[in-house]
């Protein structure tokens, strides 16, 4: 069941995400600080505020929550924090996939995976994982190998899950974030650190990133509602 909240709330809540999206733009070559995580943390934080007040699935404002949470602990460069966030992010995509899962089933399903233009576009995600793994295992420390095999399949599945969708925004979002995941793993472990690809390479995660979130909570939101997905 929906939730009457006044439109100037969630209109409130949902510029002020964007808002602090456009302010990390700013600043997010910058060196660590906890001023630049506030900002960062603050823009996912917000959109899953907003999905709360919409009334939207209870599972997709708590990936959101996650998502945020995921950007506090990414926002340093230590490998503890790495791994805190590679598994708060890790949790989102379980939420997401649970959640594309349980949508209504006038959707395409699970057979459309495998046909029309989503066939193509599952295939190249199916591709660009198993590469990316194959790229990164040598280039990281043992220790960090099993949390990033297992973070890729789950974002996998998410993308695969999404790709169940009618509606365009949330496939894109979802491709989206798996480019923006891409991108991170190659500009942290691939690329060397005096590269001068290395700039745009952090605006595009970012980009990707927020974005990506902001397509799949528009797309959910904008759905009609199941009773399979708990709503707030």
């Amino acid at each position: 069941m929906l939730i009457d909240i006044p439109s100037p709330l969630s209109s409130g809540l949902l510029a002020a995400s964007v808002g602090n999206a456009v302010l990390y733009l700013a600043v997010v070559r910058s060196p660590p600080s906890r001023a630049r995580m506030a900002v960062k943390t603050m823009s996912t934080a917000l959109l899953s505020a907003f999905a709360a007040a919409q009334g939207g699935p209870a599972l997709l404002a708590a990936a959101l929550a996650l998502g945020s949470l995921g950007d506090a602990f990414l926002a340093w460069d230590d490998e503890a924090s790495f791994l805190r966030g590679l598994a708060s992010f890790l949790a989102a995509h379980v939420l997401y996939a649970w959640l594309f899962i349980a949508s209504p089933r006038e959707q395409p399903g699970l057979h459309a995976v495998i046909a029309g233009w989503r066939a193509p576009v599952a295939g190249g995600l199916a591709l660009l994982v198993p590469v990316m793994i194959a790229l990164l295992m040598p280039r990281i420390s043992s220790g960090l190998r099993p949390p990033v095999v297992l973070y890729s399949v789950a974002i996998l599945v998410m993308a695969m899950t999404a790709l169940t969708s009618d509606d365009g925004r949330v496939i894109l979002g979802a491709v989206m974030f798996c480019s923006s995941d891409s991108i991170l793993a190659a500009e942290r472990f691939l690329v060397p650190r005096a590269s001068a690809f290395r700039p745009w390479m952090q605006y595009a995660v970012w980009i990707l990133y927020y974005v990506g979130q902001l397509y799949i909570a528009l797309g959910v939101l904008g759905g009609k509602p199941s009773k399979a997905v708990p709503r707030l």
